[in-house]
């Protein structure tokens, strides 16, 4: 198989060894499409269907990127995974947004979303997902203590990494702070709060705060936030999984501005 070398230069790969590939139809096509995302190397199997080549390579086209085609074998030897659907890139370092850009383009009600020390590239790939479907504006993220874009958190998303800035900031309590001071309620997903999810105006500028699947907000950060809102629960179990959780408040928040 011949490997296509783009450009000149040593690049910092999303991580190494098999770590810096990502996979799937949704996860690759999308991330061409966006062009938002450097691909060092991108691989196609030739048992694509005639529609599936032309897109990706048209796609491709625009990042003046030429695929390589090869057997589905090859691909899996490179991965180390057979669930590639005949699509696999080699990826640079996520490109992270800048939080001044970001927050200077929200609109007038944006609905943000705070994640604080979410630490599963799975939960964390499908709260983005559902953070995209559902028209957020932006995902905030911690340096420390919370999982970054992964290949895992890519494939999970579906390539919506790639729809929604995702910015990482040093320290969440001060990032509340600055969203607050523009108006900006920051509302925590607490299954000990008083408030319920039905009963709380989300048509407001808000920003969501989700926890870690453990313990959920921090103690500093929930004495940050505007408020505290749960998710009525009739069960025995103490509390949702953080993306379920995650889902729920956004389908809430889109469902009352709609």
């Amino acid at each position: 198989m011949e490997r296509h070398k783009r450009g000149k230069g040593k690049k910092r790969l999303l991580g190494s060894h098999q770590k810096c590939w990502i996979w799937g139809r949704n996860s690759v096509v999308e991330t061409l499409a966006a062009g938002r995302w450097e691909i060092v190397d991108l691989y196609l199997s030739r048992l694509l269907t005639s529609s599936q080549l032309e897109q990706a390579q048209a796609l491709a086209a625009r990042q003046r990127l030429t695929p390589v085609l090869a057997d589905p074998d090859e691909l899996t030897q490179l991965c180390h995974s057979s669930e590639h659907q005949g699509y696999l890139a080699r990826m640079t370092d996520f490109p992270y947004a800048d939080e001044a850009t970001v927050v200077a383009a929200l609109p007038s009600s944006p609905f943000c979303v705070v994640l604080d020390g979410i630490q599963d590239p799975y939960n964390f790939g499908a709260i983005i997902r559902s953070a995209e479907i559902f028209g957020a504006n932006a995902i905030f993220i911690s340096e420390s203590g919370q999982v970054g874009v992964t290949s895992m958190v890519v494939r999970s998303s579906a390539g919506a990494v790639n729809r929604l800035p995702i910015v990482r900031v040093p320290e969440l309590e001060a990032l509340v702070e600055r969203l607050k001071a523009r108006g900006i309620k920051v509302v925590a997903a607490s299954e000990k709060a008083d408030s319920n999810i039905m009963d709380y105006d989300f048509k407001q500028g808000i920003s969501i705060v989700i926890g870690n699947e453990g313990v959920g907000p921090g103690t500093d950060l929930l004495r940050k936030c505007s408020d505290v809102v749960k998710i009525p629960q009739t069960g025995h179990i103490g509390s949702l999984n953080a993306a379920v959780a995650a889902g729920i408040f956004f389908y809430e928040i889109r469902r009352q501005r709609s």
